[in-house]
């Protein structure tokens, strides 16, 4: 996005002295005024107001079955320690191609979900499945659904259901061929992966242990107006959900939403290290950084449970607040929101300060 946009959409309101998410969303630029200066920013409309492509009805965003999207489209890909760079293809309905796959139900299994326009090639997919497999035995599985995915931005939101009634379906067929324990799944998902995984919550028969929301999508979602929470990430689709906000207010959600939230740098835009002519994606994509190097460095991210990103920043939340580590090795019973500085460049984590 150009500089003008990056700068101007919710930096000075997100730093106010109260989490007034009410206000910072009222201060955004209008979309007019952007498009004025930026004719060029055709997807900056459907960012930001989504709704202005299409009528001002919220039964637009009811989820439709899209016939032409079927279970086939959604790809699981599994890898292990015995398999770490090939992946095995898994499918519902597949004893055979189960029974024969390095697939353990003794391990952790870690579902990963990426967001619009991606596809299970993603380079932060692959970040995150070493990083796991270099530190301990773990089943990995990647979500692929590059065809919803890159479709325009809201078919791909009204799919979201979709994949997810898919993937429960998935981890239904797991179970019941494996005995692996729904307290042993951890869903990780980005930006609409995210909300994927909310809708996986809603349609599974029993609570998954896990979910972390990293920078779950906002437009469409958030706003123009927040949905309900059968149609988003929430804390009622999982035992625990974290939720690590790097572009909120833009992109990624701004509101809490998890048992436990991150807002690292305040958790907007512009990141520490993100070039200015790609602030947002940049910020967008800092959620699964973090969280990758998380794996691999159990204490690198420490937040400090604090009113807002301000009083943070003045040193008003001090020894008397509580810490808890973000990213992987979360402790399940934390709650609360949580602000923590992060270098530019990695290691981003700091550790203990």
């Amino acid at each position: 996005m150009s500089l003008i946009v990056s700068c101007l959409v919710l930096i000075f309101p997100f730093l106010s002295a109260s989490f007034n998410t009410a206000e910072v969303l009222s201060n955004r630029p209008s979309i007019q005024n952007l498009q004025d200066h930026h004719p060029e920013e055709g997807l900056l409309e459907v960012l930001l107001n989504p709704t202005s492509i299409i009528s001002n009805d919220r039964a637009t965003f009811s989820n439709i079955l899209d016939l032409d999207f079927k279970a086939e489209n959604v790809n699981y890909e599994l890898y292990t320690k015995d398999n770490k760079e090939q992946s095995v293809s898994l499918r519902v309905g597949d004893t055979t191609q189960l029974k024969e796959s390095p697939f353990n139900p003794a391990w952790p299994t870690k579902i990963i979900i990426h967001g619009w326009t991606e596809s299970g090639n993603a380079f932060w997919l692959h970040d995150i499945r070493r990083n796991y497999l270099s530190v301990g035995d773990y089943n990995v599985i990647y979500v692929d659904w590059f065809v919803g995915s890159t479709k325009e931005y809201l078919t791909s939101v009204k799919l979201t259901h979709q994949v997810g009634e898919y993937v429960a379906a998935f981890i239904e067929f797991l179970s019941s061929e494996t005995q692996v324990s729904f307290d042993d799944i951890h869903i990780v998902g980005h930006s609409l992966g995210a909300h994927i995984a909310g809708y996986v919550g809603n349609y599974m028969s029993k609570k998954i242990g896990r979910i972390t929301g990293l920078d779950p999508a906002g437009p469409a979602f958030e706003t123009p107006y927040l949905k309900d929470t059968e149609e988003r990430l929430d804390i009622a689709d999982a035992n625990f959900v974290d939720i690590i906000h790097t572009c909120a207010g833009s992109l990624g959600f701004l509101r809490p939403i998890g048992h436990a939230d991150f807002y690292p740098n305040g958790g907007t835009f512009r990141q520490p290290g993100c070039p200015v002519f790609s602030s947002q994606s940049c910020s967008h994509g800092r959620a699964y950084q973090f969280f990758a190097e998380s794996i691999v460095h159990s204490d690198g991210f420490i937040g400090v449970q604090c009113s807002n990103w301000m009083d943070f920043q003045l040193g008003k939340c001090g020894e008397n607040n509580s810490t808890a580590v973000m990213g992987e090795f979360i402790d399940s019973d934390v709650q609360g929101i949580f602000f923590l500085q992060t270098n530019a460049q990695p290691p981003f984590g700091k550790g203990r300060i």
